[in-house]
């Protein structure tokens, strides 16, 4: 059985609402909703609907939180473009080639016991699709093409059991351990072939019980004047919320409770197409929970100023992420001369630290009313394509609402953890051919320093289940010489 928390898997879930009657006093109460919130519209062709376009038009509607929706709209419509007026650089970034070997080590440990004793767990964006891949499976279950043609779901669960295996070690003799929990959140396009490709390969070797499925929300699409669009007389124009409608999502599956009731104190937080994503890092783990942080972030170096990426900033004191394109192509150019980089360096690539009580606390921020972003779309609607809203909340937004004091930056270098899967094969940047050669370099970088030496000029693929980052190499590598890609004691456990 799917552990998930707050719903069935998908696939059940149709056939439980197939055999379930909804009864006009339930549908009242959802229709008075949506009279008292100015959205009456929304049912206006109800009683000419068969009674399998009632129970969709009833399932579209039902988890709309009018209230709330109109609290968005208001503070969203308010909020103008952003502006780079009061940005400044951001001043605090810790680079771990300035800290001794000895407090990186104690960082370490202790990121090691957090997830020993159940207190760190790992959260997965997984609700994008690979249609610019080419694919129409969700962006997890795609194979960059590597020797052992594994999909990103599956070189990320290796790499979770790894970590679990590499803590468990380092616990005491005889002290328990448990299981690394793994929350993934798709999304309603990515769902059911999410959990069915776990399924078919036995979780890739994890305990069920230890992964959490929930799904990304929706909200409505809207006119300029606030009010839903209808795709059909039975059902509303409706679009993704943004990766930063995990929080939200977080708190409606019951996920957050569940943290909470098992002694999770900290979320390490990363993206799906990232194939180098050292998730469950337990040095930036261990740090970012000595800090005492709310909100930390693993930042790269830009590869050059005009990289079209956003890059962490302060707005007015706060911890903030800037698109490029909210720069002046000066400052994005401009140079600290006292340390000679830029002096918007530090990029985000979606690879974050929350503590669970700061989670909690934003949860209840956000439902007030905080402002998303407004794309004004052509939206598909019952008379035609008619200009419209979406509205998209992105994961760092929340992070200017963070304790100033307890925010935390993290360098790490972009050739170890950072190689996204975005574009379309044979692209020049972010393509799986792209992500490939990364692999396949940083692997090598791992069995050339373990004492090997590699002459496949493709490089050489390590399994997750073989090492997590270099480490444990030295027995099979030493005076080894590695002609091709796939090799087996890279490969296999010994």
């Amino acid at each position: 059985m799917y552990k998930s928390i707050g719903f069935l898997p998908t696939h059940k879930l149709g056939r439980t609402k197939a055999r379930v009657s909804i009864a006009m006093s339930t549908i009242e109460s959802v229709r008075q909703l949506a009279t008292s919130s100015g959205q009456d519209h929304v049912f206006q062709h109800f009683n000419g609907l068969s009674k399998d376009e009632q129970k969709r038009l009833y399932e579209d509607v039902k988890d709309v939180d009018f209230q709330y929706l109109a609290n968005v709209f208001k503070a969203s419509m308010a909020t103008g473009a952003a502006s780079s007026a009061h940005v400044k650089p951001y001043p605090c970034v810790l680079q771990l080639d300035d800290v001794s070997e000895e407090q990186r080590k104690q960082w370490k440990a202790h990121g090691l016991r957090l997830m020993a004793q159940g207190k760190a767990a790992v959260l997965l964006l997984a609700g994008g699709q690979g249609t610019r891949l080419g694919s129409s499976l969700p962006k997890g279950c795609y194979n960059v093409g590597l020797p052992s043609g594994k999909s990103l779901f599956q070189l990320q669960a290796e790499r979770l059991l790894k970590m679990q295996q590499l803590a468990a070690a380092a616990a005491p003799s005889g002290s328990p351990t448990r299981p690394l929990h793994w929350y993934i959140m798709t999304s309603p396009f990515t769902h059911v072939d999410t959990l069915s490709h776990f399924e078919e390969h036995n979780f890739f070797g994890l305990q069920r019980s230890q992964v959490t499925f929930f799904q990304q929300g929706f909200l409505p699409c809207l006119t300029e004047e606030g009010k839903i669009i209808m795709e059909s007389p039975q059902s509303i124009a409706k679009a993704p919320d943004g990766n930063g409608g995990v929080y939200m999502a977080l708190h409606k599956s019951g996920c957050l409770n569940h943290m909470v009731e098992n002694g999770v104190e900290c979320l390490d937080v990363y993206c799906v197409d990232n194939i180098l994503a050292r998730l469950a890092d337990p040095l930036f783990l261990g740090y970012c929970h000595s800090m005492k942080a709310e909100v930390g972030a693993r930042v790269v170096a830009k590869a050059f100023p005009e990289e079209k990426v956003g890059v962490f900033a302060s707005r007015d004191g706060a911890l903030t992420v800037v698109e490029y394109s909210e720069i002046d192509p000066q400052q994005a150019c401009a140079v600290d001369p006292a340390s000679g980089k830029l002096l918007y360096n530090w990029s985000n690539i979606c690879m974050h630290y929350f503590s669970i009580s700061w989670l909690l606390q934003v949860h209840s921020k956000i439902k007030q009313g905080s402002a998303y972003h407004v794309a004004r779309k052509q939206i598909p609607s019952m008379s035609g394509p008619v200009a419209g809203i979406k509205l998209e909340l992105f994961i760092f937004d929340t992070f200017p609402l963070a304790d100033k004091e307890r925010v935390v930056l993290v360098e790490v270098a972009r050739e170890e953890q950072f190689a996204p899967v975005k574009n379309a094969p044979g692209s020049a940047t972010d393509s799986p051919d792209t992500a490939k050669a990364a692999v396949m370099k940083l692997h090598s970088t791992w069995v050339k320093a373990a004492g090997a030496t590699v002459s496949s000029p493709d490089g050489v693929e390590v399994s997750p289940l073989v090492s997590y980052a270099g480490e444990g190499l030295a027995e099979v590598c030493a005076g080894a010489v590695f002609s091709q890609p796939w090799v087996d004691s890279l490969q296999k456990v010994p």
